[in-house]
């Protein structure tokens, strides 16, 4: 199938896109090239002086088209910042705190609870809803534990950048980590192939040859295809559960009690280490989960939607 041929760009257009400060910075440089430097490079060849003569006269007019072009971009910037409802801050490199990668604060799947642990009954047994309503580092140490409780060596990865990596595991004398793994607090929402990729690319630069990704949700069809072709076992909430009912009674409770110890529904701050705080949304958007040491921190969380 012959390739479709790209119809081109005017400059105007592409300046029009562009910053607004670059309109301006190039409006400075054509009065200033025009107006003064050509005049004075060429001003003993008398076959190019009236030429530089010429451009000089004009210097003004030209420079002042991209002047109003920056005018023109400054405005449309500012009028379209002022109607837009504002992102959330995003810290690069910073865990990300159940897979929502510091969610939009208008991202419908936001996943994280709302209900103040002191307004509802604390559950005496494991459930599904229970994997879910715990927030992301919660979730997390669960995990870890349930590592620990089962024998294995397990230690989470400190607070801020984790390279990909929420435990290792340690099943042999060599203190070295034979297993990675990654977990997701996303209650309502599928974790897709994206996330499984970017463990398996862990997995080969630190050489471990086995992966676990635990989610108190569910997968999608391809990333449990990728799963299957590669050494990563997927652990679903569904699944999760049930590998916690098969442990011993005390177990069940004494990993219960740890789950459940305090506030396990406030999303934890992953920089600052600390419960956030929910802020009312303004202007008719979203609740959102921010940190208690803003302006300090700015880390900000999606409120799960009803």
């Amino acid at each position: 199938m012959a390739r479709r041929r790209r119809s081109r760009e005017a400059p105007i257009e592409t300046l029009f896109k562009a910053p607004w400060w670059i309109s301006i910075i190039i409006a400075v440089m054509v009065l200033v090239v025009l107006k003064w430097l050509v005049p004075a490079a060429v001003a003993s060849n008398a076959i190019l002086k009236p030429m530089a003569l010429a451009l000089s006269g004009i210097a003004w007019v030209i420079s002042g088209v991209f002047l109003i072009v920056g005018l023109i971009s400054f405005a449309r910037e500012k009028f379209s910042t002022s109607n837009t409802p504002v992102p959330p801050q995003k810290s690069q490199g910073l865990r990300d705190p159940g897979g929502i990668a510091k969610a939009t604060l208008d991202d419908p799947q936001s996943d994280y609870g709302e209900t103040p642990p002191a307004s509802r009954t604390k559950p005496t047994d494991w459930s599904i809803g229970l994997l879910r309503d715990l927030e992301w580092k919660r979730f997390e140490d669960v995990c870890q534990m349930f590592y620990q409780i089962k024998g294995i060596q397990a230690a989470t990865t400190p607070l801020g950048p984790d390279g990909g990596v929420d435990i290792r595991l340690y099943q042999d004398d060599s203190g070295n980590p034979t297993s990675i793994v990654q977990c997701k607090a996303w209650a309502n929402r599928l974790v897709g192939v994206q996330p499984v990729r970017e463990l398996l690319g862990v997995m080969a630069h630190e050489k471990i040859a086995k992966g676990f990704f635990m989610a108190s949700g569910h997968f999608t069809d391809d990333a449990q295809s990728f799963a299957q072709s590669n050494p990563i076992t997927l652990i679903s909430g569904d699944m999760l559960l049930t590998m916690i009912q098969r442990l011993a009674p005390e177990q069940q409770k004494s990993l219960l009690a740890f789950a459940t110890e305090g506030d396990y529904i406030t999303p934890t701050c992953s920089s600052c280490g600390i419960k956030m705080r929910r802020v009312a949304g303004t202007n008719g958007r979203q609740d959102f989960w921010g940190c208690q040491n803003y302006p300090r921190c700015k880390q900000k969380l999606g409120v799960r939607r009803e």
